[in-house]
């Protein structure tokens, strides 16, 4: 058994529902990198951090709405900050799993539900909705669990058919993960990624990650781009660049300031690869969100 894969998350499910929605309100997010059968519908309601799913990884915060296809791995690590034992911050999230046949095997072959169909086969690579979408899901998410019988069916559908007729998500992850198996009793992606946040703004040497991960160096890199798509240097990158743009959004802290303080060590390969990461520099980066404000 490979030990290097996503965990097996296992949904209870309930012999009273087709369907399992909650309102999750902890600390901080605690699942590791994982995958389970059930495709879901995440919205998160309150804190940030950064989300990965397949090979994407973004920043999230309140508002942030992914549809997830079955198998697919995915994580939701909040900043560093909500994990300081006198952290008073809180995580919150609307989550809905479900089985692709929870209507039953037929459902989706129906003339009708070829649009929700389609929406679950784009959903393999994972999909993520503009905030104002969210907004107009939100209240339909918060009111399903008190919804039971032919309603809460009813309420699934009309949920949907929402999301359906915005017509607008992009997706996320340009590999598509369905089918696989990966093992059920690995935490190794997650050590990897807990310990790149920990230290994302301190010089990572390679040996240092390779051992966190019970690894030599070469092992290391091959499995990492297995489970990724990606090398670990364009990962560490692009979450660097992501802890950039919040402090080029949220502070007034001057580029050679956000550059050392998102673990970059020199200004001129700090911009190099933020335009390669975000299409533009660091200083139109944020003439552009101030302008948008």
């Amino acid at each position: 058994m490979n030990s290097a894969l996503p965990l097996l998350l296992r949904v209870q499910e309930s012999p009273s529902s087709s369907f399992h929605i909650r309102r999750e309100q902890v600390p901080y997010f605690d699942n590791p990198w994982h995958y389970h059968p059930e495709l879901e519908l995440t919205l998160i309601t309150e804190s940030t951090g950064i989300r990965f799913v397949g090979d994407s990884i973004e920043p999230f915060g309140p508002g942030d709405l992914v549809l997830l296809g079955p198998n697919l791995p995915h994580f939701w690590r909040n900043d560093d900050a909500y994990y300081h034992p006198e952290s008073e911050r809180r995580a919150e999230a609307l989550i809905l799993r479900f089985r692709m046949t929870v209507w039953g095997s037929g459902f989706l072959d129906n003339p009708e539900m070829q649009p929700l169909r389609q929406l679950f086969q784009a959903a393999d690579h994972g999909l993520h909705f503009p905030k104002e979408v969210a907004d107009r899901i939100r209240p339909r998410m918060e009111d399903l669990p008190a919804e039971s019988g032919i309603g809460r069916a009813v309420a699934w559908l009309r949920l949907f058919q929402a999301l359906i007729e915005t017509g607008s998500y992009r997706t996320l992850s340009r590999r598509t993960f369905f089918g696989q198996q990966p093992a059920r009793d690995s935490d190794r992606m997650n050590r990897i990624l807990a310990y790149i946040h920990k230290h994302l703004t301190d010089p990572i040497s390679l040996d240092a990650v390779a051992a966190e991960a019970s690894m030599n160096p070469a092992a290391f890199c091959r499995y990492f781009r297995r489970q990724t798509n990606k090398t670990f240097v364009d990962v560490l990158s692009e979450l660097r660049i992501n802890f950039a743009c919040r402090l080029l959004t949220d502070t007034q802290k001057d580029v050679g300031q956000v550059c050392f303080e998102s673990g970059f060590r020199n200004i001129s390969h700090f911009n190099q690869v933020f335009r390669t990461c975000m299409g533009l520099t660091p200083t139109e980066f944020r003439r552009r969100r101030t302008a948008s404000d």
